[in-house]
Parts: structure tokens; sequence; C-alpha cells
């Protein structure tokens, strides 16, 4: 019966993966360079480009945060580190006392508390698009129903759960929406 089901369950999963939005930086993007959308949102993107110069050097200095508190401090500043570089350049420091100066003096947290004008007015269409940071998806959609993690929480990646009611032309009916974030900032979501 099992080598029966799985075979099912294994294209089952992936034809609904076929329909998620991903940003090409990612990892998850088609091989052909497409992505699709089920979920019509704001065409604006304003994520700073990262450059990716040394995936496997970011990946050791995170596995290097030893303590708590190093894994807290990383996981709130996260979101609001706009490239590869930052993080590498932020993770190079020692000592969590170091790393709080250093956030002082790029003042990241002025990132959380001053939005760029574009997603001001996406909060207050109540809209999303790729590279938002979960806060402000919180701003334009509210609390989600469902927080699900993937991997290490510290990473910040995670499924939000939405449910909506929206309007048809049969009158209402229930959508759900999942919203997908790695580094704190969204990489795609969904639509069913």
């Amino acid at each position: 019966m099992h080598q029966f089901l799985l075979p099912f369950l294994a294209v089952l999963f992936l034809s609904s993966c076929s329909s998620l939005h991903r940003s090409t930086k990612s990892g998850y993007h088609d091989s052909d360079g497409s992505s699709r959308r089920v979920y019509k949102v704001g065409e604006r993107y304003s994520h700073e480009q990262t450059s990716y110069s040394s995936p496997s050097r970011l990946r050791d200095l995170e596995r290097k945060l030893d303590s708590k508190i190093e894994r807290e401090q990383y996981a709130k500043i996260l979101p609001w580190l706009k490239s590869e570089d930052e993080k590498i350049e932020f993770l190079s420091l020692n000592g969590v006392e170091n790393r709080q100066q250093w956030i002082s003096q790029k003042k990241i947290w002025q990132r959380a508390q001053l939005p760029t004008q574009e997603y001001k007015e996406l909060i207050e269409s109540q809209d999303i698009a790729i590279g938002m940071p979960m806060d402000f998806v919180r701003k334009a959609w509210g609390e989600p129903q469902l927080i699900e993690n993937s991997g290490n929480p510290v990473f910040k990646n995670e499924r939000w759960k939405y449910m909506r009611h929206v309007s048809t032309s049969q009158g209402f009916k229930q959508e759900k929406r999942y919203v997908y974030f790695e580094g704190g900032r969204v990489v795609g979501w969904e639509t069913e």
C-alpha cells in the first residue's frame, strides 16, 4: 500500500509547488529564469540587490553563533540586513557588544521604524511584495493564523498562513494565503 501512496504524494506535492512565486535569489526559482504568480501584488521591489559573494562563508559564520544571546541578536536584526555582504560584516565582528555598536553605527533599527515610500504604499493598500520584511507584512495583513518554522528559527525561514474572505461573483468565499519568508523577508506566496 505504501509503495503506491508515496509516488502519488510526491507528484501531488511537486505539482502544488509549481504555482509558488519565488524570488530569483531564493534558490527555488525555476531553472529557465521564470516564476509564477497566483496572487497579484504590487510590482514594486525595493529590496537592495545582494551579491551572494560568499554564501558558504555566511553559513559558516552563522553556525559559529554559540550563545543564545548571539542567536537572538542575529534573529532580531536579520530581516533588516540588506545583503549577504552586510550579514557577513555583522557576523565577522566578535561579541554581542561589538555587534550592538555596529547596529547603532549603521542605524539598522531606523530601517524598521521608517519604511520606504514603496513599503508605506504597500502597507496602506494591504499588499505585500518580494523582499518585504516580516514586520511590514504584519502591518499590511495583520497577524497570521498560523506560523510554521523551517529549520533553525534564528534564520527566520517561515511560512505564514492567512485566511481571508474574498468577494466573488457568487458571493464570498474563504481563501487561504501562504507567505514564505527566508531571512525574515518575503520570498514568495501562494493562494488556495
